[in-house]
């Protein structure tokens, strides 16, 4: 009778801590979904107020050269902080040094935003505009992802969280607000050139079945935009910019080892370069002589590094 009574507890016991379990998870799920809708929603009205008109004023060199200080290279600095975090969490060797790790990359989140949203972008270049507000939920994000994983996994090793955040949704979200504004940097860069040209036009959306015939009459400027585009269909969060790209895809087709390979379109030439990590940060740096001398770049410090 008791051996019954002893069975029969343990099967309900059983079944209240699987229900328990359950009910956790599906709580921590209702709550990484509200955050994230509550943290996009702070942002509506800074969405709402970019929406400005283009002039011929916007997307000038000024204009440019302010975002690249205030936004973009703190951002990129994060970017970097951020990625060399996930390899230094795989090397953590305690539960201890993977929590300082953390961290240190939350504070620096913590921080870019501050520096960033302190100097707020003049809605006259609504792209650039909007490109600030992007990077600013992607940081918020990073923060508050970093901060629900880590009490949520608390106890769990480097390696382990490493691989929870990559898995996040509160970070993929982060990302793709990281590289939405990335895209909207160069669509910006691209209006400037179409000044300076009206040849180059001034939109531009990559196609997956560009052919290498059609890129090889692309400026540098709708190539770089080209390939932002490719870097957030494809979810590509690295620290090289997308101009590091394009010089290795123009490498690739000059040296001929895309027609060795039998490559026809840029998607197949991007395919192999990103599955053998074949691009570096400063490739642009490297091939700039190369091949565009002859281009009428804005003066960013990322195309103008000797």
């Amino acid at each position: 009778m008791n051996s019954k009574k002893s069975s029969r507890f343990e099967v309900w016991f059983t079944f209240g801590f699987l229900f328990t379990l359950i009910a956790a998870f599906g709580t921590f799920m209702l709550g990484l979904s509200m955050g994230i809708t509550r943290t996009e929603a702070k942002y509506l009205n800074y969405k709402a107020s970019a929406l400005e008109s283009e002039t011929e004023a916007s997307y000038g060199q000024q204009d440019l050269v302010t975002f690249y200080y205030v936004v973009y290279q703190p951002y990129q600095q994060f970017k970097e902080e951020y990625i060399s975090m996930e390899d230094r969490l795989q090397r953590a060797d305690s539960k201890l040094a993977a929590a300082k790790i953390l961290k240190e990359t939350q504070n620096s989140a913590q921080n870019q935003y501050g520096l960033i949203s302190a100097n707020p972008i003049s809605g006259s270049s609504p792209l650039l505009k909007q490109a600030q507000n992007d990077i600013l939920k992607s940081l918020k994000l990073f923060d508050e992802g970093i901060s629900r994983n880590v009490s949520f996994m608390s106890g769990q090793a480097g390696p382990e969280l490493a691989k929870a955040l990559s898995g996040d949704e509160f970070t993929q979200n982060a990302m793709d607000y990281g590289l939405k504004a990335q895209t909207k940097f160069y669509a910006s860069i691209l209006k400037w050139s179409t000044k300076t040209d009206r040849q180059i036009p001034d939109q531009y959306s990559f196609q997956a079945d560009t052919t290498i015939k059609q890129w090889k009459t692309y400026p540098l400027a709708q190539k770089n935009k080209a390939v932002s585009d490719i870097m957030q269909n494809s979810r590509l969060y690295v620290t090289y910019h997308p101009q590091d790209m394009t010089a290795k895809i123009d490498q690739m087709i000059a040296s001929g080892k895309a027609s060795a390979l039998k490559l026809n379109s840029v998607s197949s030439i991007v395919k192999i370069l990103t599955e053998t990590e074949a691009v570096q940060s400063k490739e642009f740096k490297k091939w700039r002589a190369t091949y565009y001398k002859s281009e009428l770049l804005p003066e960013l410090p990322f195309f103008m590094e000797s």
